[in-house]
Parts: structure tokens; C-alpha cells; sequence
């Protein structure tokens, strides 16, 4: 790895560790320069401009759900809406614990990056890198939750669980859905016990639209995946 990728994946690794400690609210590019013993226009040379630099080091927080999405993908003992629920339950979870910085991928004005930050975080760190074949990356590496969902959602429809038309409406609802709550809950990650009932609810109600929009009979469990 050449110099200039090492001192990037650092000056990622020094935002990371401002964030985790003290809030994105304290990261500035001085204090970064500082930690890292350069100046502030050094960190301009590698990154476009501070939100570039945080979000980047943002996606660290993509990872648990990567993991278990990597997982979750190759089984093949249940469908692609059991597979779907569980997905929503993870991302829920991750999103709800880590607000701050999945409001900064998915609701920031960088959010239509978010595919070249994922791509470029994996370049810094290539030890971290998953194995994503099409599909998978299609849905990684996009910032557009409804295309996100849709995705999936079109697969299950090929299987016969629901409809082309009601996947598409699903998707849109399903993230409508999400976007509510995730905006609506107003908790610090101390309070433990809003946060339960902030991602309960979320997940109940999304839960809730696929027992209305997929094809009757279909199993909905994902009690012990």
C-alpha cells in the first residue's frame, strides 16, 4: 500500500476515533490535522471537503450490518422474505444504535456518494473487504433505501411471494416506514429503553405492511434465524 493510501486510511482511522469519543459535532479538519501532525490543507489533498472525511469514516458503522447481510445472503433454507424481515431487523437495530452516523450516509447532503464512500473506504482498508458478488453490492453500496428494498422485494417476487406491483409498493411504504421513525424518535444511545421501544415499533409496523402486501401462506417467521 503506498504512502499516500496510508496516511488517508489514517487520517479516516483519527476522525473515527474524534467521533466515537466525542460526537461528530466535535470532528473539525484542525483538530484532525493536529492529531495527525500535518496541516489542514494536507487534509485537503486527500479528502474533497470535512463531510467527505466523515462520512467516510462513517461507513465503519456499515459494517455489522454488512456482515450479517453477507451471512444472511447465502442461506438458502429460507426465502427471500424471511431473509428480507431479518435484514429490516438488523438494519433497524444498526441505524437506531448508530443514528447519528446512518443519518450522515443516508439522510446527509452527501448521501448520493454513499456507493463511491463504501467503495473508497474498502480501497483503505482492504482487510475489511467483503466478498460481494452483483446483487449484493447493488444493495451495499446504495444510498437509496426505496432501490435498496426494491431489490430484494423483486427477487421474492420471482419466487411467487408477492406481486411485481405490490413489491414496488411495499418498498416505497416499507421505507416510508422507516424514515418516520427513524426521524421521529428523538434519544440519546444511553437511553436504552426508548431506544428498544424506538426499534420494536419500527420493525412492527414494517412487519405489519408485508403480512398485508405478500401472498397468503407465505412464512413471515424469523424467530430463530
Amino acid at each position: 500500500m503506498n504512502t499516500n493510501i496510508n496516511r488517508k486510511r489514517d487520517y479516516v482511522q483519527i476522525t473515527s476515533q474524534i467521533i466515537e469519543k466525542e460526537g461528530i459535532e466535535a470532528v473539525n479538519i484542525r483538530k484532525i490535522a493536529r492529531k495527525a501532525g500535518c496541516t489542514s490543507a494536507v487534509l485537503y489533498k486527500h479528502f474533497e471537503n470535512l463531510e467527505h472525511l466523515i462520512v467516510l469514516a462513517s461507513v465503519h458503522f456499515l459494517e455489522p450490518y454488512i456482515t450479517e447481510f453477507q451471512i444472511v445472503n447465502k442461506r438458502s433454507d429460507i426465502s427471500s422474505i424471511q431473509m428480507d424481515l431479518y435484514l429490516w431487523k438488523i438494519f433497524i437495530r444498526e441505524a437506531f444504535q448508530n443514528k447519528i452516523y446512518y443519518e450522515k450516509m443516508f439522510f446527509g447532503p452527501d448521501r448520493e456518494m454513499l456507493e463511491d464512500y463504501v467503495y473508497e473506504y474498502y480501497t483503505l482498508f482492504p482487510d475489511r473487504a467483503k466478498e460481494f458478488d452483483g446483487f449484493s453490492a447493488s444493495i451495499i453500496f446504495s444510498s437509496n433505501l426505496t432501490e435498496r428494498e426494491y431489490l430484494r422485494l423483486r427477487r421474492a417476487s420471482h419466487e411467487g411471494l408477492i406481486t411485481p406491483d405490490c413489491a414496488w409498493l411495499l418498498s416505497r411504504l416499507a421505507v416510508a416506514v422507516f424514515n418516520g421513525m427513524f426521524i421521529q424518535y428523538n434519544f440519546t444511545k444511553n437511553d436504552r429503553g426508548e431506544m428498544q421501544i424506538a426499534m420494536d415499533d419500527c420493525y412492527e409496523l414494517i412487519f405489519l405492511l408485508f403480512q398485508n402486501f405478500v401472498e397468503p401462506g407465505t412464512n413471515l417467521n424469523i424467530e430463530n434465524l
